[in-house]
């Protein structure tokens, strides 16, 4: 006769032992069919804002509302800037707690007796500061007031502290932390944090702003890449903090140029300067550049408007004649030049931007539908790359990789190989600012297990290379060096395309035998007409079906505001 296979032959033997425990032990198939009947989201958690628990009436509805829904953790926002709702000697602010009404004390109380838990969810340095010299700033401080207060201040960290740690006075089953990053990637460079780094470093961090050979002797910078810092973009804080994100992810060193011919003369060849955002060109500049290459200095021009190329001595620098712009949809970009890497060659990415029209310009990418997007032009003893593409908007890995190659790839033509001082010093500059925030982890994690081991610490954040160098956070290390518990990083989105790249690239980044830890964060609200709205819960139960295809344990819903009656209907089929 004919042998089964093997795989056939083991689960035919596993059913018959099965059969037989059932046969032998009775009492055993009870627990067999609850083990079986578990839900896979073991955490199912809800970020609730102020106005959720702002009497006592609001609150029983709330923990009504969850337990038909089936949420078994609350989070609960009861620090945000310059407010509080718990009672607090130390915190610098208004305190909306006190005989009357305490809503942390109701709240917990409510949630325990319903059998749900309950962590604290504090903005941390999304908070009033108590001196100006708290507030972190960016490396152009064009009439910034938002307040976010600096990691890096040395009495900031132990006021946090101070203020968290009264959290432990109630009944609570652990502390969440939110807002603990900076504010973007082109902060901090405050007074107080620069003083501090340069005690450490030997040098001032804003100097990488138009006084690099400060931190590095132009004699060691064999090839200065650079970083053009439009008059335009100053205002634009945001702008500036991708810029950083990404040039950081580059681990290239580089430093940033104010907008001045004079400074265009000034920069070294071999070189590189990069230029982005930048679409309004005084002649003047446009006569720096054209000098600049000819004397053997490299420019990457990222996403230049198609007026740009309506200027002769701009078209003959690049080579381009003129732009158009293509769909922002996914597309494939198709990489010809070996020397400049194959990080996206057949990679779907979703990107926009424009095709190039070629004079004289080496068509060095193409879209799938066969447009040139990247072109490299020689002139005399330098070289003009163009990207059509919207590269300083993307925070897709592939894209990420392909700058990076580019930049090394023209370093390397330049015949400069070896050690990039001012690289080192950009590291430096990076780890320094992510240390403050780790410390404060730390500190939480400690205060909190001292009291409890089984307390829990958690974070409202994510992994990868975007995290790190775009905030400075390393949730990675958080999670392996087990200073948090468990993270929610906000894979915010809704769009079901979207979110499956923002899950794929989170899986790409997440650390063997830490997935378990990691609960996606999904919101609520939409846009429409410029007003926000809950989101359709057929969207949400969508999502939250692809969050389970993926494997994870657990989710936290953002927020309580937007969690409508349809949506408590769908989640109760994912609490059973």
């Amino acid at each position: 006769m004919k042998k089964r296979p093997y795989h056939q032959r083991v689960i035919i033997s596993l059913i018959i032992q099965i059969v037989l425990l059932a046969i032998l032990f009775p009492g055993c198939t009870g627990i067999l069919n609850k083990a079986s009947q578990e839900p896979q989201f073991q955490v199912r958690a809800l970020w609730v804002d102020p106005p959720g628990f702002k009497d006592r009436e609001t609150v029983d509805h709330l923990i009504e509302k969850c337990q038909t829904a089936g949420i078994n953790t609350l989070l609960p926002d009861i620090m945000l800037r310059d407010e509080v709702w718990f009672k607090s000697k130390n915190f610098i602010g208004k305190v909306h707690a006190d005989e009357q009404y305490d809503p942390l004390a109701y709240l917990i109380e409510k949630a325990h007796a319903a059998g749900i838990k309950v962590q604290p969810w504090s903005c941390t340095y999304y908070s009033k500061p108590k001196h100006p010299d708290w507030i972190s700033k960016p490396f152009v401080d064009n009439n910034y007031d938002h307040v976010f207060l600096s990691a890096a201040h040395p009495e900031v960290n132990p006021y946090l502290l101070s203020v968290l740690e009264e959290l432990l006075e109630y009944d609570i089953d652990g502390i969440h932390l939110d807002y603990a990053r900076y504010w973007n990637a082109a902060f901090d460079y405050s007074e107080a944090a620069r003083n501090r780094f340069k005690a450490s470093y030997g040098f001032d961090p804003q100097d990488f702003f138009d006084h690099p050979e400060r931190i590095v002797p132009p004699a060691q910078d064999h090839y200065p890449v650079r970083m053009l810092c439009p008059d335009a973009s100053t205002p634009h804080v945001a702008t500036l903090g991708t810029i950083e994100r990404n040039l950081n992810r580059t681990g290239v060193g580089y430093a940033y140029i104010s907008e001045k011919p004079a400074n265009i003369d000034a920069l070294k060849a071999p070189g590189l300067l990069i230029m982005s955002y930048y679409n309004h060109i005084p002649p003047q500049m446009a006569k720096a550049l054209d000098r600049y290459v000819k004397r053997g200095g490299d420019i990457i021009w990222i996403s230049p408007d198609n007026s740009v190329f309506g200027k002769e001595l701009l078209s003959s620098l690049t080579g381009v004649t003129r732009s158009q712009n293509f769909k922002t949809e996914r597309i494939k970009l198709q990489v010809s030049d070996n020397l400049f890497g194959k990080s996206i060659d057949t990679l779907q990415v979703k990107i926009g931007g424009s095709s190039l029209v070629t004079e004289k310009a080496d068509i060095i990418v193409r879209l799938d539908t066969d447009e040139p997007v990247v072109t490299i032009n020689r002139k005399e003893k330098g070289k003009v790359v163009v990207i059509g593409f919207q590269l300083m908007h993307s925070d897709s890995p592939q894209v990420m990789e392909y700058f990076k190659d580019t930049i090394t790839g023209l370093r390397t033509q330049a015949g400069v190989t070896g050690p990039d001082p001012m690289g080192e010093k950009r590291k430096q500059w990076i780890d320094w600012r992510a240390s403050h925030l780790k410390e404060l982890f730390r500190e939480v994690n400690k205060i909190a297990k001292k009291k409890d081991p089984n307390l829990l610490v958690t974070a409202a954040s994510g992994v990868g290379p975007q995290q790190y160098h775009g905030i400075y956070r390393d949730s990675r290390e958080l999670l392996a060096e087990n200073i948090v518990d468990y993270i929610f990083p906000m894979n915010y989105t809704d769009r079901l395309d979207i979110l499956q790249d923002i899950l794929d690239e989170q899986a790409l980044y997440t650390p063997e035998g830490v997935s378990e830890r990691i609960y996606p964060g999904l919101r609520l609200y939409t846009k429409k007409d410029d007003t926000t709205v809950p989101m359709d819960a057929d969207i949400v139960d969508k999502q939250l079906e692809m969050v389970k295809q993926y494997g994870y344990q657990g989710f936290c819903l953002f927020a309580y505001s937007y969690f409508s009656d349809e949506m408590v209907e769908v989640l109760q089929r994912y609490s059973k």
